[in-house]
């Protein structure tokens, strides 16, 4: 085949926005499971305020409080993160549909694929942004639990 169908130019036209809400919609799964381990981690945090046992976790009242602050900070960036990736999985959809609707009317609205194609490239580097951010609060909060219990460790020598 030498030249293509103006059919198949459109189909190739669409697969890269296609490819896009597979990246897409794979880090929305990834900050989905980020998520759902920061609110079981952060539901057992809640019980053991609610009744008033930090020592059940080992800590005091005020560390408690802050691993619930760093959850809640953790939960929001997540919670970002997945609504800026979702959106992008929309914006690149979006595209798909524009390149079609811009070849129906003989590539007078270029510019509309072109622009939700940069809206969810701009949505996917936010999200990804929040994941970083979520990531590095997560990182810290490990490293601060096992200082203190390796801190607690050498106390009971």
């Amino acid at each position: 085949m030498t030249g293509s169908s103006p059919a198949i130019a459109l189909i190739a036209a669409m697969i890269t926005p296609a490819v896009l809400i597979l990246a897409s919609a794979s880090l929305v799964a990834s900050a989905l499971v980020r998520m759902a381990r920061v609110v079981d981690r952060a539901r057992n945090l809640v019980a053991i305020a609610y009744e008033r046992t930090p020592e059940k976790a080992g800590v005091t009242a005020e560390v408690l409080r802050t691993w619930l602050e760093d959850h809640a900070r953790r939960a929001r960036h997540a919670e970002q993160a997945i609504a800026l990736l979702y959106g992008a999985v929309v914006s690149f959809i979006a595209t798909c549909l524009s390149i079609a609707l811009d070849r129906a009317v003989s590539g007078s609205l270029a510019w509309l694929p072109v622009s939700l194609a940069v809206l969810g490239t701009l949505l996917l580097f936010g999200g990804g942004a929040e994941m970083v951010a979520e990531s590095r609060l997560s990182g810290k909060q490990i490293q601060d639990e096992i200082h203190r219990a390796l801190g607690q460790m050498e106390a009971r020598k």
